[in-house]
């Protein structure tokens, strides 16, 4: 992070900034912020990104500034290369996403743009082919999947293809939704992400206008995305920390299962003779987002045998008939429960979550 004023840049700190530049390439992570509204120009080689101003937006815990910390901090917790994916439909969301995308590499993200992967003319997607192989390690490389949700979008077998990749590697995914003046739908047009509860709606820009985006609806996508990055990178370090805690003080051994997709296996031997094995995913959705559960039951059936399997979800406390109606949509035994009530859960011997 640089934070620079109207005052002159110290040589030292111009220097600094051209060295980790250059011994980073492809990994480095700059964040110019601007004190004085006067003086928005980044000292040195960190001018080619655009300042962050901070203002009174920019302020607090939950403020821009914070934000783009904790999405960049995000897309670093992933891997080195990851990026954000932007996923749309050449046929009228081509002149969006390019759009998006060099506003996004301008203020320091790195996002992955799938360009000439648009065959409008397809019907289908055949397995194993070099563009679907594409498609599939350029979202094994990603953090979050930015779709520009355009009225033709659905109608891309690419598009859906995308977001059923995104929904097994658990993916996040944020909707654009483009709509004209006339429509009044809200929400995506693809129905298993309206359970997100997550997107930002647009007006569809005029064909003719270049650039189709304003600074308004530009601020307006970076600030969703943000606070989106920063809330999965704040779960994603909270929720496995608290869990971990909870079972390894009660005396359980802990093991990671697969990073990435936050499953995790505890052991506890009662006797000699009988041991306790419960498996279990710190989830970044709601429990109400069905693909989740279906990738942690299908990652169940690739494992061996537990007592216990659970989907542990962070957020609000969801009232009791709705996990209910949720879990009873499950095919396999899955207890779903929110990390405040797993030391409730251990304690009885996986009998309760609810406090004597």
């Amino acid at each position: 992070m640089i934070m620079f004023d109207r005052n002159r840049f110290p040589t030292p700190g111009i220097l600094f900034i051209s060295e980790y530049l250059r011994e980073r390439p492809h990994s480095a992570i700059l964040l110019p912020v601007a004190i004085n509204p006067a003086s928005k120009k980044p000292p040195g080689a960190a001018a080619v990104i655009k300042a962050l101003e901070y203002d009174h937006a920019a302020k607090g815990p939950r403020g821009r500034l914070a934000n783009r910390v904790g999405g960049m901090l995000g897309l670093r917790v992933q891997g080195r290369d990851s990026k954000i994916f932007i996923s749309y439909r050449a046929t009228d969301g081509a002149a969006i996403a390019k759009h998006l995308h060099a506003h996004l590499e301008s203020v320091g993200h790195r996002a992955f743009l799938d360009e000439a992967k648009e065959f409008d003319g397809e019907t289908s997607i055949l397995p194993g082919s070099s563009v679907q192989n594409e498609i599939n390690k350029a979202l094994d490389k990603a953090n979050l999947v930015l779709l520009i949700d355009t009225p033709s979008a659905p109608a891309s077998p690419w598009i859906k293809h995308e977001v059923d990749t995104a929904d097994a590697f658990l993916l996040p995914i944020l909707p654009l939704c483009f709509r004209n003046k006339d429509d009044k739908k809200v929400g995506p047009r693809f129905p298993s992400l309206v359970a997100l509860q997550r997107w930002v709606s647009l007006l569809n820009p005029d064909p003719a206008r270049d650039p189709p985006l304003n600074a308004s609806q530009l601020d307006q996508i970076v600030n969703e995305l943000e606070t989106y990055l920063c809330e999965i990178f704040r779960r994603k370090c909270r929720v496995p920390f608290i869990v971990e805690k909870e079972f390894v003080s009660r005396g359980f051994a802990w093991e990671v299962l697969d990073k990435r997709l936050l499953m995790f296996v505890s052991s506890k031997s009662l006797t000699s003779r009988v041991r306790t094995k419960v498996l279990s995913h710190c989830s970044v959705f709601e429990p109400t987002y069905g693909p989740s559960l279906k990738r942690f039951a299908e990652f169940l059936k690739s494992t061996g045998r537990s007592n216990f399997s659970l989907f542990i979800y962070d957020g609000d406390l969801l009232s009791a008939p709705i996990l209910d109606e949720i879990a009873e949509k499950q095919s396999d035994a899955v207890i779903i429960l929110h990390h405040q009530e797993l030391a409730t859960l251990i304690d009885s011997n996986f009998t309760t979550v609810t406090p004597a």
